[in-house]
């Protein structure tokens, strides 16, 4: 499932960079006063959908986990539950 999305989001990533390029043109050529918080807006939908295909793509390819991130997940081996009243 995860590669179904990865693909579609790929692909859709592609056709909205497509498009961005095409309103960076025309807004070069249109000579009006340019901001900086146009081409943020412009930009904050391409840079979610890379998030989420990055994200995607990860998890198609099954990336190991950071020793970092699973020491967070491992079971310790002999450790007990505690009571929260017990110190």
């Amino acid at each position: 499932m995860h590669w179904l999305l990865a693909v579609t989001l790929t692909l859709f990533l592609a056709l909205q960079a497509r498009s961005l390029l095409v309103v960076l043109r025309h807004r070069r050529a249109a000579s009006t006063a340019r901001h900086v918080t146009d081409l943020l807006w412009t930009c904050i939908p391409v840079v979610i959908v890379l998030f989420l295909a990055a994200r995607s793509w990860v998890a198609v390819i099954g990336l190991p986990q950071p020793e970092i991130a699973a020491a967070v997940t491992k079971h310790e081996t002999g450790a007990t539950q505690r009571s929260p009243f017990q110190r």
